[in-house]
Parts: structure tokens; C-alpha cells; sequence
């Protein structure tokens, strides 16, 4: 009989998987598997806990329910053991940008059936400063907005509540002056807003297609300054359209697997990485581990955002 280690969230969301902890437990034994649970006891938890579930050889697959957060947690503490485990993520947060990107239903029995039934593909993953992320590091304005945004607002009103948050926060935008080196390119410029990405889905609204999660390569995008939120909403418009870059378009779009990014005259920049707050520093190297860790992902999964098998 194969072994799941299951941890989950109970905070995470509507605490939804706190009702189907049964159901879920029941599924899993019933798909011929031995379950081990472990509800989540603060921060940095299940990071401990999946290292050392990892690194105790009694398991053959890691799941984890909960957030953005709680699967970043998860992957940092799987990149920390010398034994690769495949990770079964079922999603139970707010927006759920890194399952969107990859085809997981959001209710939870959909998303139970998807990922016992996947298969193993291997992801890259990002390190900022050493830091592990798994599909976004962000600086500027609105990157505080989805830590800043009050929970039972999120549970209500989901991806609206971020853009209304975001909105609110247009008077006080300022540029940064930024040198990004992206593989041996350097330029600068003033920009409101800096992502490294490796997702087709950010805070449930901007979508990325042109990329892989497994070539080796992150998405750089930099958006300069807006006048007024008019001028917002066309930046987030293209961003969900984005065509060839011209000179006068409001947005900045590369590639690279290693990426630096300097802020000239700001230290008082707000970061996150995966969705969660980040201290800030006026240098971050971000690197990409190309295919470091296997995810089940659905079997109808887009064969586009992988590389050829």
C-alpha cells in the first residue's frame, strides 16, 4: 500500500477543507492509499513538516490544501530534502493563482479527483535572495495588496476585492528608479511595478500565455507609471492581451533564468513572494532551478505549458 502525507490549512480561504476533511481522507483511503494528516499550527509549518515527511522515506506522495502560501510553504520545505517526492496540491485559498495556471478545479471533490488521477511533471522553481518561490516574485505598488486586503473581504468577493484594494491605492503610486540585469542585459528605468513569473494566472486577473513551467525561463514583466485610472484599467487590459511590445506601450515583457533587480534611490519598497510579504532590500537575484520538483497535475493539463516529453 502506497503512503500520503496530507497537510492541509485550516485557516486557508473559507476553511472549506475543514468540512471535507472526512470526505477527502475517505477518498484517498479508498483510492488504495494510507493517509497521514497534519493540520497546519502557524507559520512556516508545513514547510518544516514536508521536509521532514520528505526526508523520512516513509511516504511516496506529499498533498497539501490550503493557499498560495501554504503550497509555497510545502515546496520550500520539499526544495530543503534530498528526496523528490511528487506533491498533490488541492487549492483552498482566495485566488489560487498557481492552480489556475495548471488546470486544478476549485471545489475541493473536483480537484481531489483531478489530482489522484494525475500524473508527475516537474516544475521549475525560483529562489530570490535564497528564498524559494514556485510562481511569483513582485515589487512595488499593489504588491502589499493581497496581505493588505482584510480576509473576510477576500472569502466574500475574491479576485474583486484585490482590484478594488488596487484601485484605491492609484493616488499614492510613486515610480522606482530600477536597474534589471535579465541574463546578462542591463537596463534602467522608472517603473510602479516589477513580477518575475512563472505562472499564466496573477491575483486571479492578469494572464501570461507565452510561457513553460518547465523550460528553465521566467517572465519579467515592468509596468510603468499610469496618470489615472483610465490609464489602469488599459495597463491591466493589455496585460490580459499581451501583444507585440512597442515604445509606447505601458508594459515591459522578458525572459530569463537569471534576474537582478535594483532599486537606485528606494529601500522602502514593499516585496512578495508567492502572494505573502516579503522584507524589504534593494537587490534581489532571482534564480530559476530549472525542473527541480514533480507536481500531479491533471491528466487533460495543458501540454502547451510543458516542454516536449
Amino acid at each position: 500500500m502506497k503512503h500520503i502525507y496530507f497537510i492541509f490549512n485550516p485557516q486557508a480561504g473559507k476553511a472549506e477543507m475543514t468540512a471535507y476533511l472526512g470526505f477527502t481522507i475517505d477518498k484517498m483511503t479508498k483510492a488504495g492509499y494510507e493517509v497521514t494528516v497534519h493540520p497546519t499550527q502557524g507559520k512556516l509549518d508545513a514547510m518544516h513538516m514536508a521536509a521532514k515527511a520528505a526526508d523520512s522515506g516513509r511516504f511516496d506522495y506529499i498533498f497539501c490544501a490550503g493557499g498560495d502560501g501554504t503550497l509555497n510553504e510545502v515546496m520550500t520545505g520539499l526544495t530543503h530534502s534530498v528526496v523528490r517526492i511528487p506533491l498533490g496540491y488541492i487549492p483552498c485559498g482566495s485566488t489560487n493563482d498557481f492552480a489556475r495556471s495548471i488546470g486544478i478545479p476549485f471545489s475541493i471533490p473536483e480537484a481531489l479527483d483531478a489530482v489522484l488521477n494525475g500524473r508527475p511533471r516537474y516544475f521549475d522553481v525560483g529562489t530570490a535572495n535564497g528564498r524559494t518561490f514556485n510562481y511569483i516574485v513582485a515589487f512595488g505598488a499593489f504588491t502589499d495588496v493581497p496581505y493588505d486586503t482584510p480576509q473576510a473581504v477576500k472569502n466574500v468577493f475574491g479576485q474583486a476585492a484585490y482590484m478594488f484594494n488596487a484601485v484605491t491605492k492609484l493616488p499614492n503610486i510613486r515610480a522606482i528608479p530600477s536597474r534589471i540585469t535579465c541574463d546578462g542585459q542591463v537596463f534602467e528605468g522608472e517603473y510602479i511595478y516589477g513580477m518575475v513569473t512563472n505562472s499564466a494566472s496573477v491575483g486571479g486577473v492578469l494572464d501570461i500565455r507565452d510561457f513553460q513551467f518547465d523550460d528553465g525561463m521566467f517572465e519579467l514583466t515592468l509596468i510603468k507609471r499610469p496618470q489615472n485610472p483610465v490609464e489602469f484599467g488599459n495597463t491591466v487590459r493589455f496585460l490580459r492581451d499581451i501583444h507585440e511590445i512597442g515604445e509606447e506601450d505601458p508594459v515591459v515583457c522578458l525572459k530569463g533564468s537569471e534576474i537582478t533587480i535594483e532599486l537606485l534611490e528606494e529601500n522602502n519598497v514593499p516585496w512578495t513572494v508567492d502572494g505573502e510579504y516579503m522584507e524589504n532590500t534593494a537587490k534581489l537575484r532571482i534564480i530559476n532551478h530549472k525542473r527541480a520538483l514533480p507536481l500531479l497535475v491533471p491528466r487533460e493539463c495543458s501540454s502547451e505549458i510543458f516542454l516536449l516529453e
